[in-house]
C-alpha cells in the first residue's frame, strides 16, 4: 500500500467514512465589473481536497433588491471535472440577461457564486462552497430603460421651459436647455425617447434635435471624476459645456471640442458610419453637471464614476 493510500485509509478510519478522501470544492476569488457596457463577474473556483472531482455546476446568482419576478439573472457554468489541487477560472457576463423583467439589471447589488450547488460531489466540506462580491459602488447611469416609453417628448412642444427638470434616473437630474448655433443665435427646439437610426447602447435613446439636454451629478451622493457617454451623431454640430463653462456653451462639431474645459479633461472617440458617426465622449476631472446637445444627435449611458 502506497503512502497516499495509508493517508487516505487512516482518516477513513479515524472518521468512519470517506471523508478524508475526497474532493473540497472552494470558490476562491470573485471579481466583479459593473457599469454601463460591463456587467460580468469573474471567479476561481479551487479543488482543494486529496482526489479528483467529477462533473460539477457552477451558479453565478445576481442578488438583488428588490428581487425580481421575472427573469431573475442567473448565469450557469458546467464544469466537467476538477484534479485535486487544480483550480479553474470561470466568467459570467450578464449583460446579455438584461430585460423589462429585471429592471434591465438596475437592482443587482451583489454577485454570489456556488461551486456543486446540486451536491453532485461528496466533498470534504461542504461548508465553503460560496464567496459574494458586491457590485461596486460609486457609479450612476441613465440609460432611458424600461422608461420613459418611447415616443417620450420633451423640449418645446412638451411646454417644458429651459431649466425644466423633466427627468431623473439613478439620481441623476436631466433638464432642457437652450441649443446655440455656431453664429451666436439659438432656439429651444425637442428631446424625444426613441430607436436610433444605427445601434447604440441597448434599449431606449434619448435624441436632441436643436435642443440641449443638461445632466446634473451634484445629488449623487459621491463625488464624480469621470463622466462617459455614448453618442450617436447623424449630422449637423454640437453643443457641450462643463460645470457651466464655457458660457454659454461650445458650439461646433463635438470632435474639435476643446481638450479641457473648466479643468476637466474631455476625450470624445469615434467611428465612422453610414451618415454619420458613432461614439464616446470621456470626462476626467471634477464634474458637477454636462450640458450637451446636436441636431441629429442622440444619446445613451450616461454614467458618472467616482
Amino acid at each position: 500500500m502506497n503512502v497516499k493510500k495509508t493517508t487516505c485509509l487512516v482518516a477513513v478510519l479515524l472518521s468512519f467514512g470517506v471523508i478524508g478522501c475526497a474532493p473540497d470544492l472552494v470558490v476562491k476569488t470573485v471579481n466583479v465589473q459593473w457599469d454601463a457596457t460591463h456587467k460580468e463577474a469573474t471567479a476561481r473556483i479551487a479543488n482543494t481536497g486529496n482526489r479528483d472531482a467529477g462533473n460539477f455546476l457552477v451558479y453565478f446568482d445576481a442578488e438583488e433588491s428588490p428581487v425580481s419576478q421575472h427573469d431573475r439573472p442567473q448565469v450557469q457554468h458546467n464544469v466537467p471535472g476538477l484534479a485535486k489541487g487544480q483550480s479553474i477560472v470561470l466568467n459570467a457576463n450578464f449583460a446579455p440577461l438584461a430585460s423589462p423583467g429585471n429592471h434591465f439589471l438596475k437592482n443587482v447589488y451583489k454577485i454570489n457564486v456556488i461551486a456543486d450547488p446540486k451536491n453532485m460531489v461528496k466533498e470534504s466540506n461542504e461548508n465553503n462552497n460560496q464567496k459574494s462580491a458586491p457590485v461596486p459602488q460609486g457609479i450612476a447611469c441613465m440609460d432611458f430603460d424600461p422608461l420613459p416609453a418611447v415616443g417620450t417628448v420633451y423640449g418645446q412642444p412638451a411646454g417644458n421651459p429651459p431649466g425644466a427638470v423633466v427627468f431623473t434616473e439613478s439620481g441623476i437630474r436631466m433638464s432642457v436647455r437652450n441649443f446655440r448655433w455656431t453664429n451666436g443665435g439659438g432656439t429651444f427646439n425637442l428631446a424625444r425617447i426613441e430607436a436610433p437610426p444605427r445601434q447604440l447602447g441597448s434599449g431606449n435613446t434619448i435624441r436632441t434635435n436643436n435642443i440641449n439636454l443638461q445632466f446634473d451629478f451634484s445629488a449623487l451622493g459621491f463625488p464624480v471624476s469621470q463622466v462617459d457617454v455614448q453618442f450617436l451623431d447623424m449630422g449637423g454640430f454640437e453643443n457641450i459645456a462643463v460645470n457651466g463653462q464655457p458660457s454659454p456653451v461650445y458650439a461646433g462639431e463635438l470632435t474639435r471640442a476643446p481638450s479641457s474645459i473648466a479643468g476637466v479633461s474631455v476625450n470624445v472617440v469615434t467611428t465612422s458610419l453610414p451618415g454619420g458617426k458613432s461614439g464616446t465622449l470621456t470626462l476626467n476631472g471634477p464634474v458637477t453637471t454636462l450640458t450637451i446637445g446636436g441636431q441629429e444627435f442622440w444619446l445613451d449611458n450616461i454614467c458618472a464614476r467616482q
